[in-house]
């Protein structure tokens, strides 16, 4: 598995022309995500954090500030990230383990290598078994664990992770959570996540990016000193209640302040 990256996003600013106004989405946002980290953005529905994470994916270009992993310049450079995006965008007519080998596969690795570098993983992945079954067999978490296995084959440095339970109940939301939460800690993945979910940013993170309304900036940042990985039964644990609760302070003062 390829080691962990730092990564830097600083100055970040991003408009659009709409019936021929100018509409600022993005000002002058920085995250940092030390090697092994996981930083979750949450913001209001709308605020930008989409736009932001395809700029850090290197798919859209911002108008300004810099992407840099390993202190490397990353801007359009989208083989520094494997990303994950809402939906997990299995083909129906592939097998999974076919889908879990269509990152590789695209990179030019041979198939029967893709193969065996995502089979390898499916124990861990809780997929054993399946890997000859379609989709459409396969429970919404079993689903978004291939999802994620499909990423994390890529051995890119960093994932990018945007809300990827957002679709699912909320008792398997809650399971995959906690699964995640253990998965990107014995791996030691470099992890950003978006998310709309306060209880979801503390769960897993090291620390919580909170962006403003439209036009977003870091309305604040707010560290987890809780030790990872975290269970469901931390949600009624004073300190995991505290920086909770600190979150979503800074959630409403920055939607105030944007509605002032």
């Amino acid at each position: 598995m390829t080691l962990p990256a730092r990564l830097e996003v600083s100055g970040i600013e991003k408009r659009f022309v709409e019936d021929g106004r100018t509409v600022d989405v993005l000002q002058d946002i920085a995250i940092e995500a030390r090697a092994g980290e996981f930083v979750s953005v949450i913001g209001p529905s709308g605020c930008g954090k989409s736009t932001l994470f395809n700029i850090i994916a290197g798919l859209e270009a911002a108008d300004t500030g810099t992407v840099r992993v390993d202190g490397a310049a990353a801007n359009g450079h989208v083989e520094a990230f494997a990303y994950m995006p809402q939906q997990d965008l299995l083909f129906p007519w592939r097998r999974v383990l076919d889908n879990t080998t269509l990152g590789l596969e695209i990179q030019g690795v041979p198939r029967e290598e893709a193969r065996a570098r995502a089979g390898a993983l499916f124990a861990r992945f809780g997929l054993d078994g399946f890997e000859r079954a379609y989709p459409h067999t396969l429970s919404g978490g079993m689903r978004q664990r291939a999802a994620l296995l499909r990423t994390v084959v890529q051995e890119r440095p960093i994932l990018l992770l945007d809300e990827p339970f957002g679709a699912l109940d909320a008792l398997t939301r809650m399971e995959m959570q906690e699964w995640l939460a253990g998965m990107s800690t014995e791996f030691g993945w470099t992890v950003l996540l978006v998310t709309h979910d306060v209880r979801e940013a503390v769960l897993l993170s090291d620390r919580v990016v909170v962006l403003s309304p439209r036009p977003a900036s870091v309305a604040a940042t707010i560290d987890v000193p809780l030790p990872r990985p975290r269970r469901l039964d931390d949600f009624a644990a004073p300190a995991f209640v505290a920086v909770e609760t600190a979150v979503m302070r800074a959630l409403r003062a920055g939607i105030r302040s944007g509605h002032a």
